[in-house]
């Protein structure tokens, strides 16, 4: 495998005037590029992979020239020829031409490479049998800076037809169709639909895939044309589109290479490559009840609610105001009992207890479900070291508790792309997937433990039935999870998720 990739993500700036735009992420995606051949051919002897990465001053017009001449002319026809390029690219008189390091505005023609005159028709004429051509580039930014009537249009795919033969493959695939802009993603750190052609290369795109795992030219083509143009409409805020183009051997069917099934990740690891950053853990549990049930409230003179209301949040408080302080007296007693507590050691408030192995929250106001009636939440935070007194806990803290909430700061999916990631999990280790996008939640659930990933309240909520809150807390921790901070409540973040959230 011989491969040649070019990167221009920056332009020598002439002695007048200006250089020519920057091109965002170009070094970035020439270097994955270069990374994902390199992890596709490990097999191969090291003296058989050759990939040469060029960049801005190394990338210049005499320098590619000459690079691609040699390399074509040494192509023996058992080896797969690559070439990646990212920068700026224009159909004009003279055909498809690339930008070089050193293009000058002022003289387009003499300055821009040919991609016929220095790829296209050595290609046909060599021993090289296996080609393969990706182009992220387009015009826009380039036609408006530049002083030529050469500039047309984007690059043409039909320039390329001519030179397929029976004999041989050449599969050329280009970002984006005429009129159209090639665009890159802060996000992802990557031009789009590089970011997109990775997955692919890189095995982690099952629907470019044939039922055998083979990467094709047609599945690679479908594939783009399918990603690109739906991540611009649903994580960009650009009104356009773009279009991937590809031009492939008469057969359509050339295999790129294949991809090896994925070890298979154990049920209880499945999550862990959801990553999020998390803050806080703790059980939560809620009670709901008629506000005309509650000790304060007098039939006859009082009214219940219609409405939501901050007036009728703040009654409900004050209505349960006795309970909450008689809940926590109490726990207050038992804790320094089972425990073993001085009173210097347990601190009480309005609506919480703390103390060394937990803090203890209660909060209480008008029902958001139903104004009708008062919710009473209950969540409990176990510290660092709370197994030691297990015992105890459970003796004062049983089946109050419904699930346990980890809240997170961000996440590094989006809310599509995180529907997709559960539905492979379901479709690998089993379960369900159920979400809802005008809330932006999605639930996973199997054999019984329930994920909902809530990415409006930045929360997971995990449950398990009725079980009392440290077998919650036990069967939570039999899951990995992909958070970057250690909690005593959760299984050990993973290595990677460690590593990740440190180099953030």
């Amino acid at each position: 495998m011989v491969a040649v990739i070019v990167g221009l993500e920056n332009y020598r700036k002439p002695k007048s005037g200006d250089a020519l735009p920057t091109v965002a992420y170009a070094h970035a995606d020439a270097q994955a590029v270069s990374d994902a051949l390199h992890q596709i051919f490990k097999d191969m002897p090291e003296s058989d992979v050759d990939v040469e990465v060029m960049t801005d001053s190394d990338a210049s017009l005499a320098a590619i020239k000459d690079h691609l001449a040699w390399t074509i002319r040494n192509l023996s026809a058992g080896d797969l020829f690559i070439f990646y390029y990212a920068g700026h690219g224009f159909h004009g008189a003279g055909g498809n031409r690339l930008s070089t390091y050193d293009t000058n505005r002022l003289n387009i023609a003499d300055t821009t490479l040919s991609m016929r005159d220095a790829l296209l028709e050595p290609l046909a004429q060599s021993a090289c049998e296996q080609a393969l051509v990706f182009v992220d580039a387009c015009a826009e930014h380039f036609r408006d800076v530049v002083q030529s009537r050469d500039v047309i249009a984007n690059l043409d795919a039909h320039e390329v037809d001519e030179f397929l033969d029976s004999g041989w493959y050449l599969g050329t695939f280009l970002s984006c169709s005429p009129g159209e802009k090639s665009y890159p993603s802060n996000s992802l750190g990557h031009g789009i639909w590089t970011h997109f052609l990775l997955e692919a290369l890189e095995g982690r795109a099952p629907d470019a895939l044939t039922r055998d795992r083979w990467l094709t030219g047609e599945g690679l083509q479908n594939y783009l044309r399918q990603e690109v143009p739906r991540y611009i409409t649903h994580e960009m805020t650009i009104r356009a589109t773009q279009t991937p183009q590809a031009i492939l051997s008469a057969s359509n069917s050339f295999r790129i290479h294949y991809v090896p099934p994925s070890a298979a990740v154990p049920a209880d690891a499945a999550l862990a490559g959801i990553r999020l950053k998390n803050n806080s853990e703790y059980l939560e549990g809620t009670e709901t009840g008629a506000i005309r049930s509650l000790d304060g409230f007098s039939r006859g003179y009082h009214k219940v609610p219609d409405r939501l209301s901050d007036s009728a949040d703040g009654w409900c408080n004050r209505l349960l105001a006795d309970t909450v302080a008689e809940e926590l007296q109490t726990l207050y007693q038992n804790a320094r009992d089972v425990l073993h507590l001085k009173r210097k050691d347990i601190r009480k408030e309005v609506d919480t207890l703390d103390a060394p192995a937990f803090r203890y929250i209660v909060e209480t106001g008008q029902n958001p479900e139903d104004p009708s009636e008062y919710y009473i939440t209950r969540r409990l935070e176990l510290r660092q070291g709370w197994a030691a007194h297990r015992e105890a806990l459970d003796e004062l803290f049983s089946d109050e508790f419904q699930r346990l909430v980890v809240e997170f700061d961000s996440m590094d999916d989006s809310f599509d792309a995180l529907v997709d990631r559960l539905e492979e999990i379901a479709d690998a280790s089993g379960g369900d997937v159920d979400d809802d996008d005008r809330h932006q939640r999605v639930t996973y659930s199997r054999e019984g433990a329930r994920f909902t990933f809530d990415l409006e309240k930045r929360r997971l909520e995990i449950a398990f039935g009725r079980k009392s809150a440290l077998e919650l807390v036990d069967a939570a921790q039999q899951f990995q999870l992909g958070v970057g901070r250690s909690s005593p409540m959760l299984a050990a973040p993973s290595r990677r998720s460690r590593s990740a959230d440190d180099g953030a």
